[in-house]
């Protein structure tokens, strides 16, 4: 038989794509009391004939070398690759000693970038499936609500150029009609099939009216910006998802998503990205996942960040919903603060911002040489 033998601590993700990429026909499960959890998840997502065995001992080396000796012992006719890559140091040094002197086992381990590597042969692989529904899952997590960029149309990206336009004619009144609305318009726009914002309390005749789309009708956005000179400016725009991209910086995520899927390792691009709540993190929304056929990329965008809290925030959802292995990339329309970059770096976030000078290069060349030198880099922490 093909016997794996898998090492589990917190992060079930090496568990599994080590299983996966093994392709065995027996599972071997090490784990403790406070990582049965893990197991329980990979467990539920496998097929495959397990071998009972009851949790290890975490620090005692007899107890530990004991059990390693024992399923050699037991399987010394069998195939047998040993994973490494999860699981505690002390289990990864006393099990490789005892199996790396067998002639019929490889010790393996599974790195962020899911390549298997074989410390036998010294060779790797990486021609597997890489199922982003599944590590969602293995985390706790199930990605309830989505739109793919694919979803969206030509009438979409003409709004979007609407709506950059008319923004910067009147920046303030724009935000005030449709970013930083107060907790009763955000009511309203949630659960009215259409509606009308104004200023005439602030002393503007500025103006924003909606109607969503229904199975019967396309939706549809009108936004009026007036100036104290007298000057304005209107546009009306029609698309499926006209009032989504007016409304809560809808359009820059747009905008953004539409950057990232030109990147030659974005397999696929979701935007407003709902997972079910989640202990111990605040935010269950994500504005864009792009899955690059071998980890996840997290990407939140703001036009501008005005709490820095809103980075850490970010930082928990990427690990809290991707593991260790996941990237996350923080986009702003304006230039971010050295204090907000600081922060990022901290973190480990990557950071774009669209206002930069990126050397003469486009948003989309600059954006995919960023994410090309740091996708395989290794997450220290």
């Amino acid at each position: 038989m093909k016997v794996h033998i898998t090492l589990v601590g917190g992060q079930p993700a090496p568990v599994y794509h080590g299983i996966v990429a093994t392709q065995p026909d027996k599972v071997v499960f090490i784990y403790s009391e406070s990582s049965r959890d893990v197991v329980e998840k990979v467990r539920s997502e496998i097929h495959i004939t397990e071998d009972e065995q009851k949790p290890l001992d975490t620090t005692d080396p007899h107890l530990i070398m004991e059990r390693a000796k024992a399923l050699a012992e037991k399987y010394k006719e069998d195939e047998v690759t040993l994973n490494i890559s999860s699981g505690l140091k002390s289990w990864s040094h006393l099990f490789g000693r005892v199996f790396d002197s067998m002639p019929n086992a490889s010790v393996v381990y599974m790195d962020q970038n899911n390549v298997l590597w074989n410390y036998r042969t010294m060779e790797h692989k990486s021609d597997f499936e890489f199922d982003m529904d599944v590590l969602f899952r293995l985390y706790g997590n199930r990605l309830e609500n989505y739109k793919r960029l694919t979803d969206y149309t030509e009438k979409d990206l003409n709004a979007l150029d609407m709506i950059k336009n008319i923004r910067l004619f009147n920046v303030f009144d724009f935000n005030k009609l449709t970013a930083t609305l107060n907790d009763k318009q955000q009511n309203i726009l949630r659960n009215q099939n259409s509606g009308k914002f104004d200023l005439m309390a602030n002393g503007s005749q500025s103006y924003v009216e909606w109607e969503k789309t229904t199975k019967d009708s396309i939706g549809f956005v009108r936004i009026f910006l007036a100036k104290k000179n007298g000057k304005s400016q209107e546009v009306t725009f029609e698309s499926e998802n006209a009032v989504d991209l007016a409304f809560n910086s809808g359009w820059f995520e747009f905008e953004v998503a539409t950057l990232l899927s030109k990147w030659a390792k974005a397999k696929s691009v979701y935007l407003n990205c709902h997972f079910p709540f989640r202990p111990n993190v605040d935010k269950n929304e994500v504005d864009i996942i792009v899955n690059t056929g071998t980890k996840i990329l997290f990407v939140e965008c703001k036009t501008q960040i005005t709490h820095t809290t809103d980075i850490d925030k970010f930082r928990s959802v990427v690990k809290g919903y991707g593991g260790t292995g996941s990237k996350g990339l923080f986009v702003t329309d304006a230039r971010m603060t050295d204090v907000a970059r600081k922060k990022c770096e901290e973190h480990g976030l990557l950071s774009f911002s669209l206002q930069d000078d990126h050397l003469g290069m486009s948003h989309e060349k600059a954006l995919a040489l960023l994410l090309d030198s740091e996708l395989f880099n290794i997450n220290t922490k």
